[in-house]
């Protein structure tokens, strides 16, 4: 995986391929005019914008404490020679790695659409609240670089119409604020195995609680040995 760059990738493709009807080029207003999506600034891409578009700029990352865990774990997405950074242990031919559990992040991006005709504007919020990014259980599908790729949650927390005149011209904005769930791997693969011998020392003492309890043993420590 890619962090960040194969969300970026991936947020993109999902809002790519939308159209709106273009009712001044054709009479019977069934033409159509494709919707472009690009990243915001400083992107030079930004050139190339012509109305109606979609922009993609990445707000905030932050660690999603809900979703920790501790402990090793072999996800099957991240067995792949290509994504193991240098130095790792992975061994292709008994597949026996492991990691600790990748940190789960969240990362905030704010998708913003411009239209100068309203009847633009409505079918972009249309086809993004309804096919694209829906309120409830939207997906986004990662290419990780591997076979199985993984399968994101995707959570809209804010909508926003931000309605503008531009030079004396009416300019329909839309703000959305989407939540997309992301992880970090940890760089260093480790194998594991399980322990063949423990060796516990303590003190042996008894009960005292009125009346005499057989005896017990403190543990002081323990040492795994092999």
């Amino acid at each position: 995986m890619t962090f960040l760059l194969s969300e970026d990738k991936a947020l993109r493709d999902l809002l790519k391929g939308m159209t709106v009807t273009d009712q001044k080029s054709d009479a019977s207003g069934t033409a159509t005019r494709n919707v472009g999506v690009y990243f915001g600034q400083p992107d030079q891409e930004v050139r190339q914008q012509a109305y109606p578009y979609i922009t993609i700029d990445m707000i905030d990352i932050s660690e999603d404490i809900q979703r920790s865990m501790r402990g090793l774990v072999k996800p099957v997405y991240m067995a792949d020679p290509n994504t193991m950074p240098d130095g790792s242990s992975y061994d292709s031919a008994t597949n026996d790695w492991y990691i600790h559990w990748p940190i789960p992040v969240n990362i905030d991006y704010q998708i913003t659409t411009y239209a100068r005709q309203p009847r633009h504007d409505r079918e972009l919020l249309a086809q993004i609240m309804y096919n694209k990014i829906p309120l409830r259980f939207a997906v986004l599908e990662v290419d990780d670089n591997t076979s199985q790729g993984t399968i994101r949650r995707i959570d809209v927390l804010d909508i926003a119409k931000r309605d503008v005149t531009e030079q004396g011209k009416r300019l329909f904005v839309n703000s959305f604020t989407v939540r997309v769930s992301s992880e970090i791997a940890p760089e260093l693969y480790k194998s594991a195995y399980k322990a063949l011998e423990v060796v516990v020392t303590g003190t042996e003492g008894t009960f005292v609680q009125g009346q005499t309890q057989p005896p017990f043993t403190a543990v002081d420590s323990f040492t795994i040995t092999r």
